[in-house]
């Protein structure tokens, strides 16, 4: 009885006790922000319960996202759990023996090296002593002397470079030991890691072997940007389109020879309907100087925020002082914020701009003052903003419609299946990929596209003293492009970088891809013709500007010059071209267009002048 209960004990011992599965990744989905991970392993399964772990998960991963399957229906899961452990870290101990080992050689190797020193003093000393004696000695020939002279030297000079080679070797083992005690500190922090597994408990009716299990979930310290190159190898020839992913991670696993899917998709986005806010009037007008402060008649405070010219300032930081409660203004430079006590002040700060606290009140309209000792030269380029200084190609919408652009199909940089879904593309590359837990970029082109383009050349001297050529491309809509950046090449040689921002409402994208420092453009204030008068509390400004072209081709070109005037933004502000310099007008966005063609070496003039009167208390000036 007692043999049979103690089998009976060993037996189910056995069959509870936990197996530890080690699972490869199979499969990596790439999101915007975050990535599925798919693994997969084989099991074996006794009849009734079982426990198991599936080890070696990321650390990183959303324990909500985990699915894991099997193929075997016979299988049921009676519970999943997901756990962080700390576990001996195995390698980081080895590497700590393996050290101690080399540093124990290396203590030893020192002491005999440090003996050999001692000897070769002694030996030095003895040496010196020795021709002390024979110097002293009388009736020495001059031929003994110089022999003896010799015999000193050569021993001496041997001495010496053991003892040279010994102390480097002292030193080279001084520092290996150094480094071993270093890294030997580092690795203390790593002789226990964690490590993220799951505990399953799984239920069988018969004994099942090497049953497939997958498991599935998302991490979302992982994330890709697009980025493009964009070829041009002459005017009348396809641009190439380059469209390819920036992929870094740091999910704590490496991904090693995995297939990999880049998607346009983003699983951290929720899914809830955006909600109503109410919306406000009036809008800005002007700063409100002066005004006695009084209480809002609720803790909710709302208003606008804008720069000096008046314009909104999307992304304000506005925090109730002595509070954590705040909010950002929107991209109308609005703000809404409930308060939870109506006598703290509000602080409203931007990079570029100083900080302002102020008591908050009914409609606030604030106006931020550039801090210039912070702020750096920003330009907008498309929809985005570049840091870097000195002139740049306008990213920028333009009227004029572009002849009929066909495109070829795509060609696979590396073999790709591109598919579609209702909220997002993918490209799933049949090539295995590797990409290190280490938060550095990897690079993957995905495809090429061919596209027949119109090229033209347009200038705005306002904004820069270059001719570009841009290139306008239509029907890009059916093409998966997302906002990114472009490494711009003409004719092989590099023309910089250029923001490719689509814009999915409009017909035509245009993209600049370089400069043509063959056509000459200069812009210029006509000093005679401009004045500044002040009539009792208005101003009143005339402006006038020259625009000198010349094509130093060989060979005539078209070319689009695009210049503007302002526009009142208030009614008390009154604007009026004077001379539109036979330009064509659009008095919406006050541009100015002109559609020129030059001959070889031609040299063209335009001139135009407008006039703009306002009250002095908007203290702006009238470029």
């Amino acid at each position: 009885m007692k043999l049979t209960a103690f089998i009976l004990f060993l037996f189910f011992t056995l069959s509870s006790f936990a197996q530890n599965i080690e699972t490869q990744i199979k499969n990596v989905t790439v999101y915007r922000n975050g990535a599925l991970v798919e693994r997969s392993g084989n099991i074996n399964l006794q009849k009734g319960n079982t426990t198991l772990y599936l080890n070696n998960l990321s650390t990183e991963l959303d324990p909500n996202t985990l699915k894991i399957g099997f193929e075997n229906q016979n299988v049921k899961i009676l519970s999943v759990k997901h756990e962080i452990v700390v576990v001996d870290n195995d390698k980081a101990q080895t590497q700590n023996t393996l050290a101690d080992k080399r540093i124990a050689v290396l203590k030893d190797s020192l002491s005999y090296l440090k003996a050999q020193t001692l000897v070769l003093s002694d030996e030095e000393t003895l040496i010196r002593e020795n021709r002390k004696i024979g110097g002293e000695q009388n009736g020495v020939s001059t031929a003994e002397l110089k022999a003896m002279t010799d015999f000193y030297k050569k021993e001496l000079s041997e001495i010496a470079v053991k003892k040279i080679v010994i102390n480097k070797k002292i030193q080279n083992h001084k520092d290996e030991i150094l480094r071993l005690l270093q890294e030997k500190q580092n690795r203390q922090r790593d002789l226990q890691k964690k490590d993220s597994r799951v505990k399953l408990v799984l239920s069988s009716d018969i004994a099942v072997e090497n049953i497939k299990v997958s498991i599935g979930y998302i991490v979302f310290s992982v994330d890709w940007e697009p980025f493009y190159e964009v070829r041009v190898n002459g005017n009348n020839k396809p641009l190439n389109l380059v469209y390819g992913a920036h992929v870094k991670q740091s999910s704590t696993e490496d991904w090693n020879k995995v297939n990999l899917t880049i998607s346009t998709g983003d699983p951290s986005v929720g899914n809830n309907a955006p909600e109503f806010v109410s919306m406000y009037l009036p809008p800005v007008r002007k700063p409100i100087n002066n005004k006695k402060w009084t209480p809002p008649t609720s803790n909710l405070v709302y208003g606008v925020v804008t720069d000096n010219n008046y314009e909104p300032l999307p992304g304000v930081n506005i925090v109730e002082v002595g509070t954590t409660n705040g909010i950002i203004s929107d991209i109308d430079g609005k703000f809404q914020l409930q308060m939870t006590n109506i006598n703290n002040q509000l602080e409203f700060s931007f990079i570029g701009f100083k900080n302002q606290n102020l008591k908050p009140y009914e409609n606030m309209q604030i106006v931020m003052e550039e801090d210039d000792t912070e702020l750096e030269e920003v330009v907008v380029v498309g929809y985005g903003t570049s840091r870097n200084r000195g002139d740049f190609a306008p990213a920028v919408s333009y009227d004029r419609a572009p002849r009929k652009i066909k495109y070829d199909e795509p060609v696979k940089n590396i073999p790709l299946e591109l598919s579609e879904t209702q909220s997002a593309t993918e490209f799933k590359i049949d090539v295995p990929y590797t990409v290190p837990s280490d938060g550095k970029v990897y690079d993957i082109t995905m495809l090429t596209y061919h596209i027949d383009a119109d090229y033209r050349f347009v200038a705005l001297p306002r904004q820069s003293k270059d001719v570009f050529l841009l290139a306008d491309l239509k029907d890009f809509s059916q093409y998966p492009l997302l906002k990114g950046s472009a490494y711009v090449y003409l004719e092989n040689v590099y023309q910089g970088e250029c923001e490719i921002s689509p814009d999915f409402a409009a017909d035509t994208m245009s993209i600049s891809v370089g400069r043509d420092k063959d056509i000459a453009i200069n812009r210029q204030e006509v000093k005679d013709l401009t004045s500044k008068k002040i009539i009792g509390s208005t101003i009143k400004v005339q402006k006038c500007f020259e625009i000198t072209i010349k094509n130093n081709k060989s060979t005539s070109v078209d070319l689009e010059v695009i210049d503007q005037y302002p526009l009142p933004k208030y009614s008390d502000i009154k604007v009026a071209l004077l001379d539109n310099g036979a330009a064509q007008v659009d008095n919406e966005k006050g541009k100015l267009t002109w559609q020129l063609n030059l001959s070889a070496g031609e040299k063209k003039v335009l001139r135009f002048s407008y006039e703009v009167k306002y009250p002095k208390s908007y203290g702006f000036t009238v470029e």
